[in-house]
């Protein structure tokens, strides 16, 4: 028996689908089928959509056509009848080698709190089926439940991304994302430490646990992974130089730390500010006196790293983060994010003068747009060294 094709026509301004049907005794014929859609300009792709969808209902029910379809077409057939809830997973595991660690992490933890948990309550959604509809659905849905519109358009990138893989891979004709609304954002304004600000909380945190944490992000501008994944042997004491190359986040595998940077220009090296440099020094003698004390008890593990705890444990991320909060409340201090440190050094450089293309270097931005959105008047120009020793 042979697999019935078929093509596709026009007539009387509208798109039919010619349907190849055979007898017992394998003599073709034709069948002419509406797909309901006027064959005005733009409209061929929805139609070959459609006489895809048709072909594949009359295929669907025939074992021997099944069993002779080619190992591609059996693939497209298999993920275009996947529940939602299962593809989003399987594509990002096939996604996996094009997008970093910290990346796979964040867009697993999307599909396996929000996703799965919404698309489950619309029943047997398969990919074939899903449409602009059901995922502007998804947006209302978590933007109700508090995301902001920053957080939903990444909710929405992700979507995107699987279900053009989907198109892509010509399961289905049309990208449904494309169909919906992307989430609007409005723009975060963070808050900020001023000079007399930031110092009263280094003076109330220079007994804390992340103490060296929050030295390394006020003064450097540093990302929380970039803070955790300082290594000593990134610190020249002779030439007072700091290099940043190494980072720590958090994995499904746990603490992990790696080599590869945000982006190219996050790879920097900076100078050795005297007032990080003595932190640093202190920091370097209470870690060596722990480890005389505690001997076999005094994790070895990470002994070049910086930030690490009494035992010598590396300070996890998701700890940086909620004890800084912690900190700020039991001392009355202004609540801000911890990435709000790496914003407020910027601030207080703007403010000291310093230039906007040094900001940025001393950053680490790939893109001057980032800097800018920094709103404090120029007052002279300096250094950035020369700006955190005044």
């Amino acid at each position: 028996m042979k697999r019935i094709t078929g093509h596709l026509a026009e007539r009387n301004n509208k798109w039919y689908a010619v349907i190849n049907l055979y007898d017992a005794n394998g003599k073709r014929k034709e069948k002419w089928q509406s797909l309901d859609l006027a064959s005005g300009k733009g409209s061929k792709r929805e139609a070959d959509f459609r006489l895809h969808q048709l072909l594949e209902k009359f295929n669907s029910d025939d074992i021997y056509l099944q069993n002779n379809m080619s190992h591609a077409e059996k693939e497209r057939s298999r993920v275009a009848n996947m529940q939602v809830i299962d593809y989003l997973p399987e594509w990002l595991e096939s996604h996996k080698p094009n997008i970093s660690t910290l990346t796979y992490t964040g867009y697993k933890t999307m599909i396996e709190s929000r996703m799965i948990p919404y698309f489950k309550t619309l029943g047997d959604l398969k990919v074939k089926d899903i449409t602009g509809d059901e995922i502007n659905d998804y947006y209302f849905h978590i933007r109700k439940l508090g995301l902001k519109g920053t957080s939903a358009q990444r909710h929405h990138s992700l979507l995107h991304l699987a279900f053009k893989s989907a198109v892509k891979r010509r399961v289905i004709a049309t990208n449904p994302v494309d169909q919906a609304d992307r989430p609007k954002a409005t723009q975060y304004i963070g808050k900020y430490y001023n000079a007399s600000e930031l110092k009263e909380l280094l003076d109330k945190a220079e007994n804390d646990p992340i103490y060296i944490v929050i030295i390394l992000a006020a003064y450097f501008g540093l990302r929380r992974s970039e803070a955790l994944g300082l290594k000593w042997s990134a610190v020249d004491f002779d030439n007072k130089t700091v290099s940043i190359s190494h980072k720590v986040i958090k994995t499904d595998d746990g603490i992990v730390g790696m080599d590869v940077m945000k982006t190219k220009s996050s790879y920097r090296t900076l100078p050795l500010i005297p007032q990080v440099e003595d932190a640093l020094l202190k920091e370097k003698a209470k870690q060596d006196e722990m480890q005389r004390i505690m001997r076999r008890g005094y994790c070895k593990k990470y002994t070049d790293y910086i930030c690490v705890d009494a035992i010598g444990e590396i300070i996890k991320p998701d700890y940086v983060t909620n004890h800084f909060k912690i900190l700020l409340r039991d001392n009355g201090l202004k609540q801000i994010r911890f990435h709000d440190l790496r914003h407020s050094c910027a601030s207080l450089l703007l403010a000291n003068g310093v230039p906007m293309k040094m900001i940025q270097d001393w950053l680490g931005h790939s893109d001057m747009g980032t800097t800018v959105n920094i709103k404090y008047p120029h007052k002279f120009k300096v250094t950035v060294k020369e700006a955190w020793c005044m």
